[in-house]
C-alpha cells in the first residue's frame, strides 16, 4: 500500500465515545483520535485494561464499564454517562463485537454472537443517542454480504449454527439497524435529528485483531495469528476507515472501506453493500425485531 495515512482535522474541542476500545481496531481509534486532540470516552468491559490505556493517550479520556452480552451492563453504562457527569458526545463508534467458535448466549438468552454486535449496541446507542450531536459510527464487516437475517429463527435454535453464518447475520444485522436509525434521523423520528445527527458504516477489512484468536486452541490460534500477520493488514490501517467515516463529509449513511481487491486492505473509500443490507423495509422489521427483543429481555 503506498499511502498508509489519512487527513484527519484537528479533532480538539470533540468527545468521542468508543466501545470495545481496548485491543485492535477500536484501541487504534481512540489512538487516532485522542491524538488529534479528541477526549476519547473508553466503553469498555475490561476496565482494568481500559484503564491503562487511557493513562497511555495523550489527551483526556474517561472510561466506562460496558458488557454488550448483557443488556443490565448495558443500561448501567448508559445510566452513567446521561448521568450527573455526563457530557455531549461528538461521535459515537460503535466498535466492539464478538466472534464464537460454538454456539452460546448472552445472560439474556440471545444467540451472542447476534447479543454482542447487533442487540447490545442496538440498546446502547439508543440510550445515549440523546446526547450525541454530530454522528454514530457502525463498524460493520463485508461479511454481511454472505448473510440473510433468519426472523424466524435469529438465535439459531432450531437450525444448524456455524461461526460464519453467525457473524453473517449479525453484521447484516449492523448493517440493516443502522439503515434503520438514519432513516429516523432523517425524517424527525428521532430527538437527535433536530441536532443534525448522521449514521455511517465501515468495514475494516481484513485486519490482524485478536478477533482472530477465537478458536479456544492456543496453537491453532497462533497459526492463524502468524498468517493475518503476512496477509492481513496491520489494526491502525484498518482503523482508517472508523477515522474516514467519523471525521469525513459523506453522505448519509454511507458505508466506507479498503479500496484494495475484495475491500480486505488498503485506503478508505466507498464501497457498495449487499441488496439485503439496503432494503429499507427488511431495515425496518430489524429495527422492529431489535426494539422487541431488548424490551423483553
Amino acid at each position: 500500500m503506498a499511502h498508509t495515512e489519512i487527513d484527519v482535522p484537528d479533532l480538539t474541542g470533540q468527545t468521542w465515545l468508543i466501545t470495545g476500545a481496548t485491543s485492535g481496531v477500536g484501541l487504534e481509534t481512540a489512538r487516532a483520535a485522542s491524538d488529534r486532540g479528541a477526549r476519547v470516552i473508553l466503553a469498555v468491559r475490561d476496565t482494568v485494561r481500559g484503564r491503562d490505556i487511557a493513562a497511555a493517550l495523550p489527551g483526556p479520556s474517561r472510561v466506562v464499564e460496558l458488557d454488550l452480552a448483557s443488556l443490565e451492563s448495558v443500561g448501567r453504562a448508559a445510566d452513567v454517562l446521561n448521568g450527573a457527569e455526563a457530557e455531549p458526545v461528538d461521535v459515537l463508534v460503535n466498535n466492539a463485537g464478538a466472534i464464537t467458535t460454538r454456539r452460546r448466549e448472552t445472560t439474556d438468552g440471545f444467540e451472542m454472537l447476534l447479543g454482542v454486535n447487533v442487540l447490545g449496541p442496538f440498546l446502547f446507542t439508543n440510550l445515549v443517542l440523546p446526547g450525541v450531536r454530530r454522528r454514530v459510527v457502525i463498524v460493520g464487516s463485508n461479511a454481511h454480504k454472505a448473510g440473510t437475517f433468519d426472523f424466524d429463527d435469529p438465535h439459531f435454535e432450531r437450525r444448524r449454527w456455524s461461526a460464519a453464518a453467525a457473524y453473517a447475520q449479525s453484521k447484516l444485522g449492523d448493517m440493516l439497524w443502522g439503515l434503520a436509525l438514519d432513516r429516523r434521523l432523517r425524517d424527525g423520528r428521532s430527538e437527535a435529528a433536530a441536532t443534525g445527527v448522521d449514521v455511517q458504516l465501515t468495514h475494516p477489512g481484513w485486519a490482524a485483531t485478536g478477533i482472530s484468536n477465537a478458536s479456544g486452541n492456543a496453537a491453532v490460534d497462533r497459526i492463524i495469528t502468524g498468517f493475518c500477520s503476512v496477509f492481513a493488514q496491520p489494526a491502525d490501517q484498518a482503523a482508517l476507515t472508523t477515522m474516514a467515516a467519523a471525521t469525513r463529509p459523506l453522505p448519509s449513511c454511507s458505508y466506507t472501506g479498503p479500496d484494495g481487491l475484495r475491500n480486505l486492505r488498503g485506503m478508505p473509500t466507498l464501497i457498495g453493500r449487499s441488496a439485503e443490507a439496503s432494503d429499507p423495509e427488511i431495515a425496518e422489521r430489524l429495527w422492529r425485531f431489535a426494539e422487541s427483543s431488548v424490551a423483553r429481555a
